[in-house]
């Protein structure tokens, strides 16, 4: 409970910063040193320790077989909407922040152990869907040309996941550097929250019916899928929670972002980003609750 406060906390101050004389591109000079130093560190830490089993495999299968069932949904939902609209609930629906909000919130709720499924979720599932998938939903609504090339070097160059593989294929670090590496990766959860609060932003001309559908399929009926999805193939306990807690995280800052910048109904996005992340400090924690009581 207390490192759930603490995450609250972080967020909080995140929004008290938007008020005061920050400097410019604050949050980005943040987001550099997370992506470039503590999430590559947090990698070397905790990927180490997965056993690259049939539960590790599921974790890593379960947001590639969500994404088909809300690429549908959203279809279904933005029938009777423009296109702009439809862009961009592609994106910021099936990505979902399993990075910067998932670390700390798994941590928060089922502890250190759970750390290295998420990146395993995180890295092979959403980043990998941010990269092609993502990228192609920008290319098909924004200039109609997939620009292949520029989508494999921003996969290969991403250092947490060029780390990932480093990790995977070296295993654990030298025992002496193992310190220092953690030191780095405390960093991630403080920097990354503070960072996610100071980039939250509300309001905005909306249409409320459709943000609520919104929210109900991304924090709710996603991670009602995935808990089906991985019971039937009977994935252990830990693993289970993990990756249902994961499919059930708010949207990603960076969809968002994307969504925004690319005129895909930007009040719109940046409240699923906003909104959802604060209704998801509700629904995260009833998730863990119920699946606690079930298994």
């Amino acid at each position: 409970m207390e490192q759930f406060v603490f995450i609250i906390a972080l967020l909080l101050i995140g929004i008290v910063l938007q008020k005061l004389d920050a400097p410019v591109d604050f949050s980005k000079s943040l987001n550099f040193f997370v992506i470039y130093v503590s999430l590559p560190a947090t990698v070397l830490m905790q990927v180490p320790k997965i056993h690259v089993d049939m539960s590790a495999l599921s974790v890593i299968l379960i947001p590639w077989l969500l994404l088909p069932i809300m690429i549908v949904l959203v279809f279904a939902m933005t029938k009777n909407y423009p296109p702009h609209v439809r862009a961009a609930l592609l994106l910021v629906i099936p990505l979902g922040n399993t990075s910067f909000v998932g670390i700390p919130v798994v941590q928060a709720l089922l502890g250190q152990d759970a750390v290295p499924y998420v990146l395993m979720y995180d890295q092979f599932g959403t980043f990998l869907i941010l990269s092609l998938y993502g990228s192609a939903v920008i290319a098909r609504y924004e200039t109609g040309t997939i620009h292949r090339r520029l989508i494999l070097k921003k996969l290969i160059l991403f250092p947490p996941f060029v780390f990932l593989i480093f990790a995977l294929l070296f295993g654990e670090m030298p025992h002496a550097s193992q310190p220092y590496i953690q030191l780095l990766s405390s960093t991630l959860v403080p920097l990354a929250l503070v960072s996610v609060g100071y980039t939250m932003r509300l309001g905005g001309d909306l249409d409320y019916p459709l943000l609520s559908k919104a929210l109900i399929l991304k924090l709710m009926v996603m991670p009602l899928f995935a808990f089906g999805m991985l019971f039937m193939l009977g994935v252990e306990p830990l693993a289970m929670k993990t990756a249902v807690l994961e499919s059930g995280m708010p949207s990603m800052i960076t969809a968002g972002a994307l969504a925004i910048a690319s005129g895909f109904a930007p009040a719109l996005s940046a409240a699923l980003v906003g909104y959802g992340l604060i209704v998801s400090l509700v629904t995260l924690p009833l998730i863990a609750y119920l699946m606690e009581k079930l298994f």
